[in-house]
């Protein structure tokens, strides 16, 4: 375990407009201070039922979260990002996805403080809602998977 965070997980039904609002408010975190973005999992069950994944790790190119922007735009590297997520996450990917109907999607976020705006609005804008917002001690998303478990 570790330090204390916050998880957040939403739901997107099929049809959720994921135009790059989600991207940009991750980044803007990570520029702006604030909440920090410790942990990251991004779950995509397709319309014909394939699951697509990316965490937090493979989604950082050269330190920055640009890589999401070839899971969201190119079907290859949305294979290779999955396939390297999951021999991370595999757990993760199983649970954040058992649940998911062909075009929907969640998103679990751990974050290090409280607010997180940014993210918020873009989730809304991409159709998504909150179905978890709990404080944890968990130091990354696979310390807190009984919490995310209970949220999916």
């Amino acid at each position: 375990m570790g330090a204390d965070g916050r998880l957040r997980v939403y739901r997107f039904s099929g049809g959720g407009a994921f135009d790059g609002g989600l991207i940009g408010a991750l980044e803007r975190m990570e520029l702006a201070g604030g909440a920090a973005l410790l942990d990251a999992l991004f779950v995509l069950r397709e319309p014909d039922g394939e699951l697509h994944a990316v965490d937090l790790a493979t989604g950082r190119a050269g330190g920055t979260i640009s890589a999401l922007l070839d899971f969201r735009l190119d079907p290859g590297r949305r294979a290779a990002a999955t396939r390297r997520t999951l021999a991370a996450s595999a757990d993760l990917v199983e649970v954040a996805g058992a649940g998911l109907a062909p075009g929907d999607a969640i998103l679990a976020v751990l974050l290090s403080g409280d607010e997180a705006p940014a993210l918020e609005q873009a989730v809304e804008r991409s159709g998504g809602r909150a179905v978890c917002d709990e404080r944890v001690s968990a130091a990354s998303l696979a310390d807190a998977a009984p919490q995310l478990r209970a949220a999916l």
